[in-house]
Parts: structure tokens; sequence; C-alpha cells
């Protein structure tokens, strides 16, 4: 689950993705308030006021770990910190250093940037055989949601 604004607003409009998996019939529901709704322009699927009335915000993603960090690098990180993983072959961790590295280039570290820094730790012990890799990737998806909600909150989102 992400967090993607701090409003406390319940959501007015749902954007649901259906997919024809196996495993599931939905990547990902978002809800948003009205003011937020500018947020939604970069999800597709189908909006729907059915179903709002939770917290602004709220992304519950089903997909794959690739995929939702590929969303978090779409939809976050690269209009964040100008980079993501493919800009270092591949490697979450580097992208996640890069982006930490940019936003203390001249500032004191703030919580989104110490999130970045703590994300791309668990990163580098996932892929060093550290973590095993189920926990490890539950652990970097929450600590980017938590950059992500930080970052809400600093642009008054």
């Amino acid at each position: 689950m992400r967090q993607i604004t701090t409003c406390t607003e319940p959501s007015t409009v749902v954007i649901e993705r259906r997919v024809r998996a196996r495993d599931r019939s939905v990547d990902y529901r978002l809800e948003v308030c009205r003011r937020h709704r500018w947020l939604a322009s970069n999800w597709t699927g189908r909006r729907s006021t059915a179903g709002a009335g939770g917290q602004c915000g709220t992304v519950t993603d089903y997909r794959p770990y690739a995929q939702i960090v590929q969303s978090h690098t779409d939809l976050w990180l690269r209009p964040l910190a100008a980079n993501g993983p493919e800009d270092h072959g591949g490697n979450l961790a580097a992208a996640l250093r890069a982006g930490y590295a940019l936003l203390t280039a001249h500032r004191e570290p703030t919580g989104v940037a110490i999130a970045l820094e703590h994300a791309a730790r668990i990163a580098e012990a996932v892929a060093a055989g550290t973590l095993p890799l189920a926990e490890g990737q539950a652990q970097v998806l929450a600590a980017l949601s938590a950059a992500e909600t930080l970052d809400a909150g600093a642009r008054g989102a």
C-alpha cells in the first residue's frame, strides 16, 4: 500500500486498473479527493465514483515487485531525482543513492532523502543475499512508500 498524499479527506474518485492475470484481477486501485484529482492523470484505468470514500491518496497495489518499483520510478522518483534504475544498469540501489546525493548536494538530509538512502541500503542487502528476497523486497517497498508520502507532505499534496 502507498500513500501519495497526506490529505485526510475521503476520496471521491477511484481509478482501478483491471488485468487478466491468473493471480489477480486488479493491478492497482487509487483513491483521490476532488482537490487531488490531478494526481490521477498519470494513472491509467477505469475512473469511477463507485467504492469511493477511502482516504485520499491511497494506492492499493497488487502488481509484482518489479512493476511496483517501476511505478515508483516513473511517477515519483524520476520527476524528483531525475534518474531511475535504468540509468544505473538496472541497479535500484544505485538509483536511490543518486537520488539521495541529488537531494543532499546543497542542504541537510530531509526525511525524503533519508528514506531513499534507507531503501538503497535495503536493496543492497537484498542484492548481497544478506536479507531474504521476499522480506527485503517488502522492506524496499515500505521505505519507498514512506519516502513518497514524506515528499507528498513537503509538496502540500
